[in-house]
């Protein structure tokens, strides 16, 4: 007798504008676990919820998002990745995983689907290196160290181009994401690939 096949336990879809809404209630809720440092408990707030906001919708008009949801019924959204281009490489502008569904596997589910896009993005292009990008505080295990351990280095942002410059300048100076003990850097992933 032959055995069903599981269900993965989490599937991937790319958003649409009406998701905008659960996007925004999952960053919200997974850029809450910043409140647990006080230095940078001031994440978590009105002015981060339009931040996010605008994070999701130029993902969405400028690039992709990825939704992860759940395979059980009913589906719940678990986590999302939006990227864009940004100067010569897909920025990574954010990746936001529930906090019910956090240590199952889904950040990194939704990182390797960005990483297959920028490859696929690459080949497209006729380029022999993909590449991604994002920002990360170096200080918080669950952010620098955990893109360190899939590949990603600090860079400076002056490397990758204009946009990323301006990204950090903003970080710094409008969203003071800078604090005592906690700075923010540039990160990139590359990958040598054969052209299609």
């Amino acid at each position: 007798m032959a055995h069903p096949t599981p269900k993965p336990p989490f599937t991937l879809r790319s958003a649409t504008p009406d998701d905008i809404p659960i996007l925004c209630a999952i960053g919200k809720s997974a850029v809450s676990k910043f409140g647990s440092i006080p230095e940078l408990a001031h994440l978590v707030g009105a002015s981060e919820d339009a931040a996010m906001l605008k994070k999701v919708e130029n993902s969405l008009s400028r690039g992709r998002i990825f939704i992860a949801e759940s395979s059980s019924e009913p589906r719940a959204a678990a986590g999302f990745l939006g990227a864009f281009q940004m100067d010569s490489t897909l920025y990574i502008s954010e990746i936001s995983v529930h906090p019910s569904f956090g240590g199952q596997g889904v950040g990194g589910m939704l990182l390797d689907a960005v990483l297959e896009w920028a490859r696929e993005r690459a080949r497209e292009k006729g380029e022999t290196v993909a590449r991604a990008s994002l920002t990360a505080y170096a200080e918080v295990p669950w952010n620098g160290p955990w893109y360190e351990r899939r590949g990603f280095r600090e860079v400076d942002a002056a490397t990758l181009g204009p946009e990323h410059v301006e990204k950090m300048r903003y970080d710094r100076e409008e969203r003071d994401l800078n604090r005592p003990g906690y700075h923010r850097y540039c990160m990139l992933w590359e990958e040598r690939i054969d052209a299609a």
